[in-house]
């Protein structure tokens, strides 16, 4: 499975890239949106992971676009944000979980492994 991680937080987003690896999935990661945009028509992910709060763009936003280029991406929003308003904006917008950080791995990695199965079940793996 494809995946790309968005997120201005580069320490972070380079350790979750890693941690993700190591379980054999593919990865790409982005640090602003436009990088991200790029990688969304080269690199064809089947998830986005996604924080909610960049700088060019609203996570939200960026969700739209994405979903309006290839609505068959999924998104997993992680926001550093307990606000339900943002939560529920991304759940009405196609987002398939979220996770408030800081992250916990392993509940990263049940939520990416279900998207997998869903995916597969669908014919989109």
């Amino acid at each position: 499975m494809k995946i790309l991680l968005v997120d201005d937080e580069v320490d972070f987003i380079t350790t979750l890239s890693e941690r993700l690896s190591l379980r054999n999935y593919d990865i790409r990661i982005a640090t602003s949106a436009i990088e991200a945009m790029s990688l969304i028509y080269s690199y064809s992910p089947h998830l986005v992971i996604l924080d909610i709060k960049m700088p060019e763009v609203n996570g939200i936003e960026f969700l739209k676009l994405i979903k309006k280029i290839n609505p068959s991406i999924e998104v997993i929003m992680l926001t550093a944000y307990g606000n339900m308003n943002y939560v529920e904006e991304a759940m009405k917008n196609g987002v398939i979980e979220y996770i408030i950080k800081p992250i916990d791995i392993k509940e990263l990695i049940i939520k990416v492994e279900r998207v997998r199965e869903k995916l597969q079940k669908e014919g989109g793996l």
